[in-house]
């Protein structure tokens, strides 16, 4: 495992808007500021960076599939919970593939909602950090995280999926896909890194380039070890076949 640092996302610098910060993981007041920027430049999901709606919908696409092939109760549609949704341009596609879908969303502030309230009840719309903000008596068939791992310690991502697992109906699964895998974790890979954080950190403190810690990069044995952890016994991973290849694991 890894730390990296960002310096903008979605095109957007962090230095227009933020104080970046070398040491301290982006809290929920970065991302509301963040997101309000991005309504600021960008007026609906069509306007985002293409390359990026065109992986996000691929991996939307491809949870639709694994969406179809759960057995369903015809008199109750399927039931997904977003973990970090972001946008919600991933919630948007689902919704547009299968329109009787009950989606839940979770985010921990309210400003990145902007462009999906219109289209998911206020209800099934959760605020905060999970599990604490979500509500304990609904069962779903998939509750997946989409680009949001990196973010969260190991501990408290064991913790979340062992409480994600126990939310899940019968024959339901989490699927955890990956923005940050690290595709190989050497001795002297690591010896590399550590002596490039010394150098952004110099850089950093220069006002050369300002960068945010931004999370941890993980490897395909520590995400396979992380579901292990949290008493998943059937788990499955994989490589998408979109731009990025991205990584994926799941489990039951």
């Amino acid at each position: 495992m890894r730390r990296f640092y960002q310096e903008s996302w979605q095109g957007i610098p962090f230095t227009a808007f933020s104080h970046a910060s070398f040491f301290r993981l982006a809290e929920p007041r970065f991302y509301a500021v963040f997101y309000e920027e991005l309504f600021r430049r960008y007026k609906s999901w069509d306007e985002l960076p293409a390359a990026w709606r065109a992986v996000k919908r691929y991996n939307a696409c491809w949870l639709v599939d694994r969406l179809t092939r759960i057995p369903q109760n015809k008199d109750q549609p399927l039931c997904v919970l977003s973990i970090g949704s972001g946008v919600g341009y991933m919630e948007h596609i689902l919704l547009e593939k299968i329109p009787n879908l009950e989606v839940h969303v979770n985010e921990p502030s309210t400003v990145s909602m902007k462009w999906l309230r219109g289209h998911i009840p206020a209800e099934r719309i959760y605020i905060g950090l999970p599990p604490a903000c979500l509500p304990p008596d609904i069962k779903y068939d998939m509750i997946y995280l989409s680009a949001v791992d990196y973010g969260i310690p190991t501990r408290e991502l064991v913790h979340l999926l062992r409480e994600l697992r126990a939310q899940l109906a019968e024959g339901g699964e989490i699927i955890c896909i990956s923005a940050s895998l690290l595709e190989e974790d050497t001795f002297i890979g690591a010896f590399v890194n550590a002596i490039k954080i010394v150098i952004r950190a110099g850089l950093h403190y220069l006002g050369i380039r300002r960068q945010q810690f931004w999370g941890w990069r993980r490897t395909r044995k520590e995400y396979n070890q992380l579901f292990k952890q949290a008493n998943f016994t059937d788990s499955t991973d994989g490589y998408l076949d979109d731009a990025d290849q991205t990584y994926w694991i799941g489990g039951r």
